[in-house]
């Protein structure tokens, strides 16, 4: 499902929003909501975070080559007082050296998932002829 983005929030805020939802998600059964109820919740739950990991390289390859832009063009320097000029530069080399590591990383666990999601999709039909009516922590 593909929802609207509002013009006014930041590639930032929405990180932060997905990541605050996903603490909701992991906290569940917690201040009335349930937690998963049936088998077919556990299949979609984890194709979703398929779904969302496998989003995860682009984003991570976006902030990097955003940091690669700003570097080339100049603008990240240090406000450090007696700085070399340069711990900028290597800080923002050395950030995307890991958003590179992340990148893959994110893309080998999307992989993990997606196999998981294809292992769990019998369990999708459980939700149909019944199952569990206790939330599961």
């Amino acid at each position: 499902m593909t929802r609207p983005v509002p013009p006014n929030l930041s590639v930032a805020h929405l990180a932060a929003e997905a990541a605050e939802l996903l603490r909701a998600a992991g906290a569940a059964p917690q201040g009335g909501r349930p937690g998963l109820l049936h088998t077919a919740e556990a299949a979609e739950t984890v194709g979703a975070l398929a779904g969302l990991t496998a989003r995860l390289p682009d984003l991570l390859d976006r902030v990097e080559a955003f940091l690669s832009s700003e570097q080339a063009a100049g603008r990240i320097a240090s406000p450090a007082a007696g700085d070399d000029g340069f711990a900028a530069v290597r800080t923002a080399r050395d950030a995307r050296e890991q958003l590179y590591e992340a990148s893959r990383t994110a893309a080998l666990l999307a992989e993990s998932l997606a196999a998981a999601t294809a292992i769990l999709a019998p369990l999708g039909a459980t939700r149909a002829t019944g199952g569990p009516t206790v939330p599961h922590v």
